[in-house]
């Protein structure tokens, strides 16, 4: 499967604000934290979240591989780090939070999951935001782009063995299966699909993303038609045991 484009998906972000719902998942993940805690925002792009944490006095560092997702946090004073979660240049035990929103899907996923138990201090938290079979075959794209099901199950981990591989590490797991519902219009809901919002829409071949274009701009001619469609999350939350000195 080819690669995505990081460089391009910062672009196509501006399309792609973040919710409230998800700015209020990030602010109640730090409400248990202590003051000025360490959070590592682990695939964070722009820095939506670490935002969130910066403004409630904690220290919030974005780990990113894209230069150009990085520009566009530190531009708003956060603090960005150039690597992937499955290499974090980051010593261990440092962390109070390790924070995965829809990025536990790039790379090796049990790299990038030992990584954050290594860097997270004892007692820390790892959480992490995924998408699972559940999803996929409702998604707001789905019906449109009929791959997209099969692309999605590929790039994604199952999120039961997500939790097998915490809890084989001695991790007290939690796991929740949120809903979040997505309003908005075809006027912004297009141009967003055609600039590639999500990244799985650069994996699509040309022609099915062309002819999908091409039946969305016949069924929504009106820009201000409301669209609906909902995230069905998987919230995996795994608090990390005491470990003992050297291990």
């Amino acid at each position: 499967m080819a690669d995505v484009d990081l460089d391009r998906l910062a672009g196509a972000y501006t399309h792609r604000p973040p919710s409230k719902a998800s700015l209020e998942r990030a602010d109640r993940a730090a409400k248990t934290l202590r003051p000025g805690a360490r959070i590592l925002d682990a695939g964070g792009g722009p820095g939506n979240h670490a935002a969130v944490w910066h403004s409630s006095g904690h220290r919030p560092v974005l780990l990113d591989p894209s230069a150009e997702m990085l520009a566009r946090a530190t531009a708003h004073g956060l603090v960005g780090v150039q690597g992937r979660s499955q290499a974090m240049p980051f010593r261990s035990g440092v962390f109070d939070l390790v924070w995965f929103h829809l990025s536990i899907h790039y790379g090796d996923w049990r790299k990038a999951v030992d990584e954050a138990v290594r860097v997270v201090r004892d007692d820390g938290r790892v959480e992490i935001w995924t998408l699972g079979a559940d999803h996929f075959e409702q998604s707001g794209l789905a019906q449109w782009f009929p791959s997209i099901p099969a692309i999605d199950a590929a790039r994604f981990p199952d999120p039961d063995q997500v939790v097998r591989h915490l809890r084989g590490g001695g991790a007290a797991v939690l796991v929740e299966y949120p809903i979040e519902e997505v309003v908005t219009t075809a006027g912004a809901w297009l141009p967003a699909i055609e600039a590639g919002f999500v990244s799985t829409l650069q994996l699509l071949p040309p022609d099915e993303l062309e002819r999908g274009l091409e039946a969305l701009g016949r069924r929504y001619r009106d820009p201000v038609e409301t669209i609906r469609y909902n995230l069905r999350f998987t919230h995996i939350t795994a608090t990390l045991p005491t470990r003992t000195q050297g291990s």
